[in-house]
């Protein structure tokens, strides 16, 4: 379960996303250089990356659960669950990909999402390969905004990515997008949503439909931020709102809680990553230029909680 929300402002926007998950893990931030080979695709051909990207992945393996790129086209990845939604087979005619390699395809091939979107019919998602044998294919879906302000859903059917136009910057998991959107209507109006008495109405539930009616309606009428750090600021405020924490879910399957593992917020605009860890609400950043020359490295961000006492220097004296 994950919450993704998008931030215009004037000049860029903000990507920013909850990731929930059910399984102790360790994440890192993770930059992949122009050139860098992250994965084959189904056919046994590497995939190089065209451009360079910046995210967070688990651990130090090569799949970006977010990121951004060195163009400013940003993106995340959420769970999607439905049924038939990749092929069994490869079609030699197209490009096959797992959907596990997919945001890094996005990423590192893309400048923006009109280039994306135009890519997306020569796109074919396998859960086999080309001798037959099963691969790691989640059910995944995805968003991404770039520079101009573009936001758009792809979605798994058939073998195939659809994609939907989101001016609503909203995307959690299951349902379809349409139907996300159609329970949406049913709960307010978005083009009077000053009529939506939200203290009162607004769903509290943390299933994939509450959470997006919630999140949509917290970044409707949330104050429009001016630039990029006002953006951060109001986006890290209504993830924060949007956390589970941990204990409130238990997978009987995992064994373990389902709760928010990290909260992170990307910057078109300045090709930024910033992110916080469950534990720890300092956020740290990183920019695609802050690692020009690099090679593929991984960095660990501190996910302990830090308690900073006052500055007791700084402290305003009273006048006797």
């Amino acid at each position: 379960m994950c919450t993704t929300i998008v931030m215009d402002y004037n000049g860029g926007s903000v990507l920013a996303r909850n990731l929930d998950y059910e399984v102790p893990l360790e994440y890192n931030v993770l930059y992949l250089p122009q050139g860098y080979t992250y994965g084959q695709d189904l056919l046994g051909n590497d995939l190089k990356a065209k451009y360079k990207a910046l995210g967070l992945a688990f651990y130090n393996y090569d799949p970006l659960k977010d990121g951004v790129n060195e163009h400013g086209l940003v993106g995340c990845t959420n769970y999607f669950h439905a049924m038939n939604i990749h092929a069994d087979h490869v079609d030699e005619s197209k490009f096959n990909i797992s959907s596990l390699d997919y945001l890094n395809y996005a990423l590192t091939n893309f400048k923006n999402v009109e280039e994306l979107v135009a890519d997306l019919p020569n796109i074919r998602v396998s859960t086999k390969d080309s001798e037959g044998n099963k691969i790691i294919c989640p059910d995944f879906h995805h968003i991404f905004v770039d520079t101009t302000g573009r936001c758009v859903v792809v979605q798994p059917e058939k073998g195939k990515y659809i994609y939907f136009e989101n001016p609503y910057k909203v995307m959690t998991n299951s349902p379809s997008f349409p139907r996300h959107i159609k329970r949406l209507h049913k709960c307010m109006d978005p083009n009077n949503i000053e009529s939506f008495k939200g203290a009162k109405d607004l769903p509290g539930g943390y299933d994939p439909v509450s959470r997006f009616i919630k999140a949509y309606y917290l970044n409707k009428t949330h104050v429009k931020p001016k630039g990029t750090r006002e953006a951060l600021e109001a986006s890290y405020t209504i993830m924060e709102m949007m956390k589970m924490s941990e204990g409130m879910f238990y997978s009987d399957i995992h064994q373990y809680h389902t709760y928010t593992r990290y909260i992170c917020a990307y910057d078109t605009k300045n090709r930024l990553l910033t992110a916080r860890s469950h534990n720890n609400s300092k956020v740290y950043q990183l920019s695609i230029e802050a690692l020009e020359g690099m090679g593929r490295t991984a960095i660990p961000f501190k996910t302990n909680l830090e308690i900073e006492k006052f500055d007791l220097n700084q402290c305003i004296k009273k006048t006797e």
